[in-house]
């Protein structure tokens, strides 16, 4: 619909009861942006998709001064190219104090914007804070760990960010996300070093999924991650595209906490027939309905164990 599009739905008076407006790949651009965020009707917005509108930080810095959407829980500019502008820009926000969901993925933000973001005090009421594929390295998540505010936090997708053990370190010891049920730190390169400093957390005890897929992750990390013993309630845990081997594979096989385990990816993690068989072994996982080995080496030995 464009800019013309945009601009004139922005002057409408009559939906004065306007809960959802889904405007995603329209191509309004940053001058469409600002119309929207210049309009005082839709008091009752709750919901609002900008995602793939080339809006950037002309447009995120607009949305930002809005007054008028104090009843917004959920706000998706998810691939715009605001950069670290626009998400500072949208830190600075005062007004969408019952905001729940927040999509920033794919932005081109990076630790400027994260450290801008992890200030804001008005989001109270945050729940799901998606910043997948963005470049905030270990200094954006490391200021994200500092943050005290999303204490109702519930789903962290910090996905493709460029961060290694220092900033896993740092968010390992954040004790304010006490309600955390997702961490995904897919395709980031956190290590063996930085897996051991997640397994030391004691705050989340209400994680349910744990994504740490591609992160350079051997056995070692594989064997201090099983000896958690705070994630009673993890339902979802994906290794897959590590190495863990064998050894790796041992050690989850003896964990005891997960009693609640009903998803293990472990797909292309060099296990063969040993791992295989230690997985067999185990006796605590009773709920586990999806084991991903796919891509190892297990053999017809590591089958049959596992039968």
């Amino acid at each position: 619909i464009g800019v013309e599009g945009a601009t004139a739905l922005s002057q409408n008076i009559t939906w004065t009861h306007l809960q959802t407006l889904d405007l995603g790949g329209n191509k309004i651009g940053g001058k469409g942006a600002t119309a929207m965020s210049q309009n005082t009707t839709w008091t009752n917005l709750q919901i609002l998709n900008l995602e793939g509108n080339s809006i950037g930080a002309e447009g995120a810095t607009a949305l930002s001064k809005n007054t008028t959407w104090t009843n917004l829980q959920s706000l998706n500019l998810r691939y715009n190219s605001i950069g670290d502008k626009g998400a500072t820009a949208l830190s600075k926000n005062t007004t969408w104090d019952n905001l729940q969901t927040l999509n920033l993925g794919r932005n081109s933000i990076g630790n400027e914007g994260a450290t801008a973001l992890s200030k804001n005090t008005t989001w109270t009421n945050l729940q799901s804070l998606n910043l997948r594929y963005n470049s905030i390295g270990d200094k954006g998540a490391t200021a994200l760990s500092k943050n005290t505010t999303w204490d109702n936090l519930q789903t962290l997708n910090l996905g493709r960010n460029s961060i290694g053990n220092e900033g896993a370190t740092a968010l390992s010891k954040n004790t304010t996300w006490t309600n955390l049920q997702s961490l995904n730190l897919r395709y980031n390169s956190i290590g063996d070093k930085g897996a051991t400093a997640l397994s030391k957390n004691t705050t989340w005890d209400n994680l349910q999924t744990l994504n740490l897929w591609n992160n350079s992750i051997g056995n070692e990390g594989a064997t201090a991650l099983s000896q958690n013993t705070t994630w009673t309630h993890l339902q979802i845990l994906d290794l897959g595209c590590n190495s863990i081997g064998d050894k790796g594979a041992t050690a989850l096989s003896h964990n005891t906490t997960w009693t609640n385990l009903q998803t293990l990816d472990l797909g292309y993690s060099k296990i063969d027939t040993e791992g295989a068989t230690a997985l067999s072994q185990n006796t605590t996982w009773t709920n586990l309905q999806i084991l991903n080995l796919e891509g190892n080496s297990i053999g017809a030995e590591g089958a049959a164990a596992l039968s």
